[in-house]
């Protein structure tokens, strides 16, 4: 008689399991879990100062400027992945469930950048950080975060007409790619973009189920996707900046390690492919797990900074 009742039990648990796990990534795509702010400009030797701004659609940001002496003409704005904060990602903030076990710093790249003579504006997306709520797109609602950074650095009485350019990583990297296409006269202050991981979601939540959870869980992404526009949210194969690239005008140095087990290396390609400016792509060789990239790039800025140098006018 056990045997049934292992059996029925089993049997409830295949056809409840999906659906809830797709409503539990759902919710983790859509709303995130916030990391809190524990690190800040100041433990790596820059002054700062905390700033807020609205996003285009008026929802508030929330961030650190670190400036530089004196006024400055040239600014570089650093924008985030999902679901990071301004500073990075600590694996024991990250709630359930659980998506990676390594910590990322963000700041070692603002440094970088610091060190290099330029003033940098870090700030959380919407729904992230210490931002206000709003949905995540994984850049189709984020792009409105950009364009409010890129106006708030317009605004600032300590730079003078700013030329600006972007260091974003995966979601960052989407938004802004997305908010150049779309921001019009918004961007024209708008030099460069180093796009560090890039990625389509559709693409992206395939190979992670099928990395994490074994290619069983692979149906998965469909549930996820039928629960995310059920309640709000955009299709997961709408969620990427592939079609917007063709708008693109300033150059692009794209970055992504091949080896990285969350994406796929045709997912990479097409950005650049479809990308009809001036572009460079450094494929970055012997890493697998997605969030190394990000702390290399920390570590390793040296072809980031000789990119900005290079596009920002002399």
């Amino acid at each position: 008689m056990a045997i049934f009742w292992i059996l029925g039990i089993g049997i409830a648990l295949l056809v409840v399991s999906p659906p809830i796990a797709g409503y539990i990534f759902s919710s983790l795509t859509l709303y995130s879990h916030r990391q809190p702010i524990v690190r800040t400009p100041k433990e790596y030797g820059m002054a700062y100062e905390d700033v807020s701004f609205p996003s285009i659609d008026g929802i508030r940001l929330a961030g650190w400027f670190i400036p530089v002496r004196g006024v400055a003409d040239k600014a570089v704005i650093l924008t985030h992945p999902f679901p990071f904060n301004r500073h990075g990602f600590l694996a024991r903030h990250q709630g359930f469930p659980p998506l990676c076990g390594i910590d990322v710093d963000l700041l070692t790249t603002a440094r970088a950048l610091h060190q290099a003579g330029y003033p940098v504006l870090m700030f959380d997306f919407r729904n992230h950080g210490e931002s206000g709520a709003g949905r995540t797109g994984i850049g189709l609602n984020e792009y409105q975060d950009v364009l409010g950074a890129v106006d708030y650095l317009r605004g600032r009485p300590d730079l003078e007409k700013p030329e600006i350019g972007f260091v974003s990583f995966c979601m960052g990297a989407n938004a802004t790619l997305i908010a150049l296409a779309k921001g019009a006269e918004r961007v024209a202050p708008v030099r460069f973009v180093v796009a560090i991981q890039p990625v389509s979601a559709g693409v992206f939540v395939r190979e992670y189920l099928r990395a994490v959870y074994t290619p069983l869980s692979v149906p998965l992404a469909g549930i996820v996707d039928w629960f995310l526009q059920r309640r709000g949210g955009y299709p997961l194969a709408a969620m990427t900046p592939l079609p917007c690239l063709k708008d693109v005008k300033a150059p692009v140095l794209y970055i992504q390690a091949p080896g990285d087990r969350w994406t796929t290396v045709a997912d990479t390609q097409s950005f650049y492919d479809g990308t009809p400016g001036e572009k460079e792509i450094w494929w970055i060789e012997g890493i697998t797990r997605r969030f190394d990239t990000y702390n290399y790039v920390g570590e390793h800025p040296e072809r980031i900074i000789a990119f900005v140098k290079g596009r920002f006018s002399r």
